[in-house]
């Protein structure tokens, strides 16, 4: 999708939003927006805080609704996602396509699952009376690309021997899902430390996530890929960035190292005055999804700082932005019109 559709995509959205969404709407009139929903669309967001603090739905809330929640992992506030039918089945098709496109998986031969994951800490934050944890959202939203499900850690965190023997005995593709935090510590670092190697001829490995917990250990992407084939060879170990705001349309690394954008997702940077960076400048990262129709979702100001490098010319091949995330802004509110909601 050219970006010009993109914009399309998103101001049909602010269009449908305003209609059905009186939150967003008091927010659209009140930072006088109204004119650019569809003359400016990239200029309408949402900071990504609003969704901890306000309960923004566009929809009737007894139509087959399922609430989201945010892991929580930085304060007590939750963000709170409303989810109907229709937008949870547009956000599964768009990571179907994105994932079997990016990651060649075949949903007709699916690999064996594993999980990095603590399957207690998982079964707490299940189903939460009409709500998903995230966490536990995205461990069985990427169940779709996988058969059965393993759970790699034992419920003290630590390796759990008989999943890891059965990996290794694995004979054919194999597909592991964590967040980067676990991945990192709990599993790469506990396989070194044990001189346990994984010699599988197809392991990929997806992560994506909790990088905030890593950056007291300095550790960057390249070195986890690093630390990763010192003990699993032929791995594929792929980051990818994505948001419980914005399910299903999440950004995947190439082999350059660079995330992309894709048919469903955009990606702004803007400066500390709000107005858009060029390519090679940090900024504060702005995502646009064309999926949500449940809640205002569709542009959301995070407080990720990235960089755009180019557009359409990335030494990978592959078409579509090319950005890398570098970290976070301070413990500091981002200041912007929406914030007089909360």
């Amino acid at each position: 999708m050219e970006h010009t559709n993109h914009l399309q995509a998103i101001g049909d959205l602010h269009s449908w939003h305003f209609e059905r969404c009186a939150g967003f709407q008091s927010i659209v009139e009140s930072c006088g927006w109204k004119g650019n929903l569809y003359k400016k669309p990239q200029d309408i967001y949402l900071h990504s805080g609003i969704f901890k603090e306000i309960k923004l739905i566009s929809m009737d809330v007894q139509d087959d609704i399922l609430l989201l929640k945010s892991s929580g992992t930085s304060g007590t506030n939750r963000s709170h996602i409303y989810t109907d039918r229709f937008t949870r089945i547009s956000q599964q098709r768009a990571l179907q396509e994105i994932i079997t496109k990016e990651l060649l998986i075949d949903i007709k031969d699916k690999p064996a699952y594993y999980v990095i994951e603590n399957p207690k800490t998982i079964q707490g934050r299940g189903i939460e009376e009409v709500g998903y944890d995230a966490r536990f959202a995205a461990i069985k939203g990427f169940s779709t690309f996988g058969k059965g499900m393993k759970y790699l850690l034992n419920e003290n965190n630590e390796l759990d021997l008989n999943s890891l023997e059965n990996l290794r005995n694995e004979r054919g593709n194999v597909f592991i899902f964590g967040f980067t935090a676990s991945v990192y510590l709990y599993f790469i670092q506990r396989l070194i430390s044990l001189n346990i190697r994984i010699s599988n001829n197809d392991v990929i490995l997806l992560h994506g996530g909790g990088w905030k917990k890593l950056e007291k250990y300095g550790i960057s992407n390249s070195e986890l890929k690093k630390s990763a084939e010192k003990t699993i060879p032929n791995i594929n170990c792929v980051n990818y960035y994505g948001m419980i705001e914005q399910t299903g349309s999440i950004y995947v690394e190439c082999k350059e190292g660079f995330l992309h954008t894709n048919n469903f997702g955009l990606i702004i940077t803007r400066n500390n005055n709000l107005d858009i960076c060029k390519y090679g400048e940090q900024g504060i990262v702005q995502s646009l999804s064309v999926l949500p129709k449940s809640y205002p979702g569709q542009s959301v100001l995070t407080e990720d700082i990235g960089i755009i490098y180019g557009k359409d010319d990335c030494k990978c091949g592959k078409g579509g932005l090319y950005f890398k995330i570098i970290g976070r802004l301070p413990k500091t509110e981002i200041k912007g019109c929406s914030d007089v909601y909360y």
